[in-house]
C-alpha cells in the first residue's frame, strides 16, 4: 500500500517520541512508494528550527544535522514530493466549508486524495486529521496508536 505521510507523523523520524519506530518503518522497510507535500518540506525545517531557536530542545549544529538527514532521506529513500496545485487549494477550501480545518491540514489532505492510487494510506499523528482523512475515504494509520 502507498503512504501519504503528513507532517505530524514525518517529523518523528528527526526527533524521536511515540511513533517514531513505526514511521522509520514505513521509510525504511516498506517497498511502497511514499508521498509527502511541497508544504511538509517546510513544515519540517521550521519546527526543527524551533527545537533549537525557541524550545532550546536542540543545539544549532543538532538543527543542521537534521535538516541534512531529512534532505538526505527524500533522496536516499526516494520519498516523493508533490507540489501543490491549484486544484488542490480549491479542493482544501471545500473541506473547510465542510467543517473547520486548519489551513495546512486541508491542504494536505487535498494533496493526498489526488493522488490517483488505489490503496493510499494518509499516516498522520493528528487524530482529528485521521478522522477527517478516514471520513473522506482514505484508510488511516496514526503512528501513536497503530502497528504496521
Amino acid at each position: 500500500m502507498p503512504f501519504f505521510i503528513d507532517t505530524s507523523a514525518l517529523f518523528k523520524r528527526y526527533q524521536p517520541e511515540q511513533g517514531t519506530d513505526l514511521v522509520c518503518q514505513i521509510l525504511e522497510d516498506t517497498n511502497e512508494p511514499v508521498f509527502i507535500s511541497s508544504l511538509t518540506i517546510i513544515e519540517v525545517v521550521s519546527n526543527l528550527k524551533r527545537l533549537s531557536e525557541i524550545d532550546k530542545i536542540t543545539t544549532e549544529e543538532q538543527f543542521y544535522l537534521q535538516r541534512s538527514f531529512f534532505y538526505r532521506d527524500i533522496n536516499t529513500l526516494g520519498i516523493r514530493v508533490l507540489d501543490i496545485t491549484s486544484i488542490d487549494i480549491i479542493k482544501a477550501e471545500s473541506f473547510i466549508i465542510k467543517r473547520y480545518m486548519k489551513p495546512i491540514d486541508s491542504i494536505q489532505l487535498a494533496v493526498a486524495l489526488n493522488i490517483p492510487l488505489a490503496g493510499l494510506t494518509f499516516v498522520s499523528s493528528d487524530q482529528r486529521l485521521c478522522n477527517i482523512a478516514k471520513a473522506e475515504e482514505l484508510l488511516i494509520l496514526n503512528p501513536e496508536n497503530s502497528l504496521l
